[in-house]
């Protein structure tokens, strides 16, 4: 496997915990891995049994707490993630980071440093998705020996690891730097780092082992999402999408938006959806104009020109309510 399953430890938690029945969570690009590590435990622990979650998950926010509970699990291990600083499931759960056994070439980092005088950056931040915030230290002496100054913020202590960041959470890349550098596969976490920043952001992809300024895109998404706030602030028929998910479920944030929105004289309802669809938003009354997604703010970013009507993120909206639309915030 590409990918260290920790199985030492997870051995460990098991012998420690007993459990009778334990529920497997994996994300989508983890769950091929799931009936081997299955058949490992089930060599070591003959009188537990071991459920898998086909269910999708879709981060540290999306732990199977009541799938857990609906199948009688006294137990759940969370591949791929570090535990969510707003979440705590019900159920016992063990996090197991998984990280990646990939390596930066010296190609790809020397291709990165050319990329970074091009922009004139001098200051850089450096940031990861997990599976690759060990190679932060690497990449950043690097640098420095090419003569750029280096940082990778602290994340959210105690459960985010320095330079970490998640889908929804740029903690991490807040300090004014010249440029970014996310270490991650595809491009979902690097746009984020650029919508967050809106400065030059490099993404340094182990998987592919390359380098791509996702700048470009980003400006592009940016000027749909202002054009979508703008579209947005004349509605008068507002909606606030309350997410089901356990670590989705922000009530306080819900209830925010609402009275905000309630206070410029918007008309608003707050539905409740369990994974936001263009399908979903289309069944709702022709009524509400506008919706505000309060679970997963990567949803109106992600599906941005398949909605049919502005479907906002909680910061696009709190631009509308206090009026300061010449900022952009993301995601919050």
């Amino acid at each position: 496997m590409s990918y260290d399953f920790d199985e030492g430890r997870l051995f460990r938690e098991i012998e420690i915990k007993k459990p009778r029945r334990v529920l497997l969570q994996f994300p989508e690009g983890l769950r091929r891995y799931s009936v081997e590590i299955v058949d490992k435990l089930r060599d070591r622990f003959r009188d537990v049994e071991f459920v898998i979650s086909a269910e999708p998950s879709w981060g540290a926010c999306d732990v199977a707490d009541d799938e857990a509970q609906l199948v009688g699990a006294d137990l759940i291990v969370h591949f791929g993630h570090t535990p969510y600083p707003w979440y705590s499931p019900k159920t016992p759960t063990v996090y197991v980071p998984v990280p990646s056994k990939l390596e930066l070439s010296q190609e790809v980092m020397t291709d990165l440093a050319e990329r970074l005088r091009t922009v004139g950056a001098r200051r850089v931040n450096v940031s990861a998705v997990l599976q690759h915030v060990h190679l932060i230290p690497k990449l950043r002496k690097f640098l420095e020996a090419q003569g750029f100054q280096t940082s990778s913020g602290m994340a959210r202590p105690p459960y985010m690891l320095e330079g970490q960041v998640l889908g929804c959470d740029y903690y991490a890349v807040r300090e004014d730097s010249d440029a970014f550098v996310n270490v991650s596969g595809g491009r979902f976490h690097s746009l984020g780092v650029a919508l967050a920043t809106q400065r030059p952001t490099f993404k340094l992809d182990p998987y592919e082992n390359r380098v791509e300024d996702v700048s470009k895109e980003a400006f592009r998404v940016l000027k749909v999402r202002l054009a979508k706030v703008f579209e947005a602030k004349d509605r008068e028929v507002w909606g606030i999408i309350r997410g089901l998910k356990l670590g989705q479920n922000r009530p306080t944030l819900v209830n925010f938006l609402k009275r905000g929105l309630e206070g410029i004289g918007k008309k608003v309802y707050v539905f409740t959806n369990r994974i936001v669809t263009v399908d979903a938003l289309r069944n709702l009354p022709n009524e509400v104009e506008v919706f505000v997604v309060a679970s997963c703010p990567r949803v109106p970013i992600d599906d941005v020109y398949s909605f049919e009507k502005p479907v906002l993120t909680p910061g696009e909206a709190k631009m509308i309510i206090s009026g300061e639309l010449d900022k952009y915030i993301f995601p919050w």
